[in-house]
């Protein structure tokens, strides 16, 4: 993702371009995890990163939508991917989530506030 390994980063393209890959849910939060709390990578980028390999014909995400929702909203909040995903996963699937988080409680009543459009 950062190209900046001079051995794992071709490996990492190799991979990523064979003949199918699939990308669990937990790699794409360690990837979060490690770009933003590691490497200091801005949310913005890391999301941008994120739809960059979603695109590559090869890559299957687990959960694609809901991971790649949750992805979207890490990118435009102060929210843990966790609690993103949990929110994706209300919105997608319909599970109803309980937390204790007051951030994600008030998103979460936020979203159910609003009135849903023909699109949604």
């Amino acid at each position: 993702m950062l190209n900046d390994h001079p051995e794992m980063s071709p490996k990492a393209k190799e991979i990523l371009f064979s003949d199918s890959v699939l990308i669990l849910t937990q790699v794409i939060a360690e990837a979060i995890y490690v770009l933003g709390g590691v490497y200091k990578t801005e949310r913005p980028d890391i999301t941008a990163a994120l739809h960059k390999i979603a695109v590559i014909p090869t890559v299957q995400i687990e959960n694609r939508q809901v991971v790649m929702l949750a992805v979207g909203e890490y990118g435009e909040s102060k929210l843990d991917f966790v609690d993103e995903l949990l929110y994706a996963h209300n919105q997608m699937m319909g599970y109803s989530v309980e937390t204790f988080d007051k951030a994600l409680n008030y998103k979460l009543e936020s979203a159910e506030s609003k009135p849903k459009t023909d699109e949604e």
